[in-house]
């Protein structure tokens, strides 16, 4: 159960502590106790600063960019790229590739390439549905050179309303790529409402774990 979290939500092969102090959390959980069983694992994993900085990080740039989800055949992918046993220097070496080939790409060209720096913060912005105290800022900082157009996104994609903003709706369109291996459907806006209105991941969590669908994975 652990292992497969691992490589279903981290994209790599567990290291030996790591899956040991999981094991160990859920094997010495007392029965109902909701802070250490399945349920808590499996959270912590989308939770874990691990995926934050790695694979809501690479989610966010298509809800700033595109004002869209990444599609499953999208993520796993760009995950790729950032996944691994890196330190800190690998890791920031590998975001900035990705971005420099995220701007590349021809959904990206098409929609920016044209833009000047206000229209293109803007879009960003607009894109996004988010508001920054920023903006004129990024505008300046474009305009003398003190910025890229990378960095503005990267800012932007970081920022506190952004990671805020589609906090949620990732953590259910992971369930759907972790547990499942495949795009959501029309459900997942619901489950988005429950956390928005209640904050209750772990029934969420709770029927993807036991989905038949997810169960049918490994066998009959």
């Amino acid at each position: 159960f652990v292992r497969q979290h691992y490589i279903d939500f981290l994209n790599r092969d567990p290291d030996p502590p790591g899956l040991a102090a999981w094991q160990a959390v859920i094997n010495n959980c007392p029965p109902g106790d909701t802070t250490c069983d399945r349920i808590h694992v499996s959270s912590a994993f989308f939770r874990s600063s691990e995926f934050q900085e790695r694979g809501y990080f690479v989610y966010r740039f298509y809800s700033v960019s595109f004002g869209r989800k990444p599609d499953y055949a999208e993520f796993v992918p760009d995950l790729a790229k950032v996944s691994g046993f890196l330190s800190d220097t690998e890791l920031e070496a590998a975001k900035a590739a990705f971005i420099v080939e995220f701007m590349n790409r021809a959904e990206f060209v098409a929609k920016y390439m044209g833009l000047n720096n206000t229209q293109y913060v803007d879009t960003l912005l607009a894109t996004a549905q988010v508001t920054s105290g920023n903006r004129d800022f990024w505008i300046v900082a474009l305009t003398n050179g003190t910025r890229t157009r990378a960095q503005v996104l990267r800012e932007i994609v970081e920022s506190t309303e952004v990671y805020n903003k589609y906090f949620n709706q990732a953590f259910v369109v992971m369930q759907y790529f972790g547990y499942l291996r495949r795009d959501p459907d029309a459900l997942y806006v619901d489950w988005i409402q429950v956390l928005d209105t209640t904050g209750d991941f772990r029934g969420m969590v709770n029927g993807f774990m036991n989905s038949l669908e997810y169960r049918f994975r490994f066998g009959p």
